[in-house]
């Protein structure tokens, strides 16, 4: 076992030494005698301390008792008298007598040596060094350039000459300002002194991480300090400046994509699983009313608009990987009380855990919205007229027909009486065919007016009520005196509308009132409204004869006449018809008032009131 510990001992390929307490060689390996000079014969060499310094003993002691797996640097005697440095594990083993005595197991060879040794030496680590792309340099501790490889040199640019062996920091440091290597320095400056202490402080804060400064033009430097076991400086200097051009560019495409999400005119907001907004546009914020800082990082449920509409948007658990698009129409109320509609979309980003973020774009889609309400209502407007077409033609058929007949039949009896020679009743049938004729003007007349006044109205004016009744009495005089009845008008508000239908239509509602009276009776026509926040009703009421409720349907239709005896109450049934038209041509309801009685009362709902909302201006005298 000793003779394999020798063998072991002589042929390890660092160099051994054993010592005694003041740094004499006790005996020492192959490798030893190749790195000091020394003779293989294991001759022990001259009496002098293997250690160079004051206090060898003290320095094996100490480092002895730090443990086995430090080393630490010594200067070395070689044979030939020079000096050298290099590390060393220091281990205790005391002889036989328990005098102390030390392995030392040699390391790193940092300077010195045999020339051979040490020539191979440096070109392993120059060459090692040399084919790094990042700049590698070591500073003892006054901050003296010891060692740095072509790359350190090369990131100096124009001061590579100031770098050299025993340079000190400050003085590369200086000269790469003086070569102009720092934009916008300039030497003998308080910034040029203020960035040599930028370097240093850099330099010597080894647990910062490093720094990153500009040096040259367009070239971005990161720089590194560790300290090593010998308590040198180890320098890194790393050129990033191709990755300071792509965080350029990225950060340029970034600006782009912001600019663009600003300038559209969609709002756009992102924001995670935990409903935390992570960006919001400008013209979202505008529209809950904030601005986009204020945004980042609020709770979306406290800021989103019509939170009630969206929460199938916002609830995250609706998306899946099979279905991450959600689409949605929201209407809100506007700052000016018109409706908003807004279209929604959004789209879920997954990662390993779910739904990672949701991105959702709203577009304004009021106005198309509108357009789609205005060609419906068109549709319905359009539909609804066929049909009264429809009902209109069958109904003008019929009635043209009725006098038709008479005017065929008894032109037919007086030409029978005239072929037998008989004409004591022929001024009977002439009046009969004179009296279908007047019939048949007066159903041609209705007609005419029927279709030539509906639906006339263009602009809608401010319409003063009180002066459309006016005109409408006055047209009534004849009737009025006629009837010998009395037509009270309580004050009325304005409405938009036009003038000469309005008119005509309290012609028509006035005029029958008067007309259907009872016999023997005084007619009395009262005029009034009632007006509330949604509408105006415009009211019409009598005491005379009255409508029967179950005719309620039918009364408003083309030629409706519940009173077939002309010769009591004339007209042709368009009245009511017409008038039911203009109402609607103002967006209004006409309606017959089943509770009233005796008499009739008509209400006339308009829905835009301009003037005196929520009063009720109450009946007349």
């Amino acid at each position: 076992m000793m003779g394999f510990a020798a063998a072991l001992y002589q042929n390890l390929p660092f160099p051994v030494l054993i010592v005694d307490a003041a740094a004499h060689v006790v005996s020492y390996n192959d490798a030893a005698a190749r790195t000091f000079g020394w003779s293989k014969d294991g001759q022990i060499p001259s009496d002098s301390p293997v250690i160079d310094g004051p206090d060898a003993t003290g320095l094996l002691a100490l480092h002895a008792a730090t443990g086995r797996e430090n080393a630490y640097p010594f200067v070395f005697r070689h044979d030939n008298g020079s000096r050298f440095e290099a590390t060393a594990h220091v281990i205790p083993v005391p002889d036989e007598t328990g005098r102390a005595r030390y392995a030392l197991l040699l390391r790193s060879l940092l300077s010195g040596g045999s020339h051979g040794e040490q020539i191979l030496l440096g070109q392993r680590i120059a060459s090692a060094l040399d084919t790094m792309n990042e700049g590698f340099a070591i500073f003892d501790q006054e901050e003296r350039l010891i060692m740095f490889n072509r790359s350190y040199k090369e990131r100096t640019g124009v001061a590579r000459d100031a770098v050299r062996v025993g340079a000190t920091l400050e003085s590369i440091a200086r000269a790469s300002i003086r070569a102009g290597m720092f934009p916008g320095i300039v030497e003998g400056t308080p910034e040029a002194e203020a960035m040599v202490r930028e370097r240093l402080e850099s330099h010597r804060n080894t647990d910062s991480g490093g720094s990153v400064f500009e040096f040259g033009k367009d070239r971005w430097i990161r720089g590194e300090s560790h300290v090593a076991e010998t308590g040198d400086i180890v320098a890194l200097r790393v050129d990033i400046s191709e990755l300071k051009r792509a965080e350029a560019a990225l950060e340029e495409k970034r600006r782009d994509y912001l600019s663009l999400l600003q300038i559209l005119p969609d709002m756009i907001l992102r924001f995670d699983r935990s409903l935390t907004i992570r960006f919001a546009n400008d013209k979202y914020a505008a529209h809950v009313g904030s601005t986009t800082d204020e945004l980042l990082g609020r709770y979306l449920p406290d800021v989103a608009c019509a939170p009630e509409q969206t929460a199938d948007l916002i609830n995250i658990a609706n998306y899946t990987r099979e279905a991450p698009v959600r689409s949605l129409e929201v209407c809100t109320e506007g700052p000016d009380g018109q409706e908003e509609w807004m279209f929604w979309t959004a789209v879920a980003i997954f990662d390993d855990d779910g739904v990672a973020e949701v991105v959702s774009v709203g577009r304004d889609i009021t106005e198309a919205k509108r357009q789609q309400h205005q060609v419906e209502a068109q549709t319905n407007e359009l539909r609804r007229k066929n049909e009264a077409l429809d009902q209109f033609t069958a109904t003008v058929s019929h009635d043209l027909k009725a006098p038709l007949r008479h005017l065929s039949m008894f032109a037919e009896m007086i030409s029978e009486d005239l072929h037998r020679g008989e004409h004591a009743e022929l001024a009977h049938y002439a009046d009969h065919v004179r009296k279908s004729a007047a019939r048949m003007r007066r159903i041609i007349d209705s007609l005419l007016e029927f279709s030539q006044i509906a639906y006339r109205i263009t602009t809608p004016k401010p319409v003063a009520l009180s002066d459309v009744v006016r005109d409408a009495l006055a047209l009534l005089e004849t009737h009025v005196q006629e009837a010998g009845g009395r037509v009270d008008v309580a004050a009325l508000p304005e409405i938009m509308g036009d003038q000469e239908l309005l008119k005509r239509l309290a012609q028509n509602l006035i005029g029958n009132a008067l007309k259907y009276r009872r016999p023997g009776e005084i007619p009395v026509v009262r005029v009034y409204c009632r007006e509330n926040e949604e509408a105006v009703d415009f009211i019409v009421e009598d005491d005379g004869i009255g409508i029967d409720p179950q005719h309620v349907g039918r009364i408003f239709e083309v030629f409706q006449r519940l009173h077939r005896d002309e010769t009591v109450y004339q007209g042709t049934g368009v009245g009511l018809a017409l008038a039911r038209r203009i109402v609607e041509s103002h967006n209004g309801v006409i309606a017959l008032d089943t509770t009233y009685g005796p008499g009739a009362r008509f209400i006339v709902t308009f829905p835009q009131p301009i003037k005196s909302r929520g009063s009720d201006r109450g009946k007349p005298g």
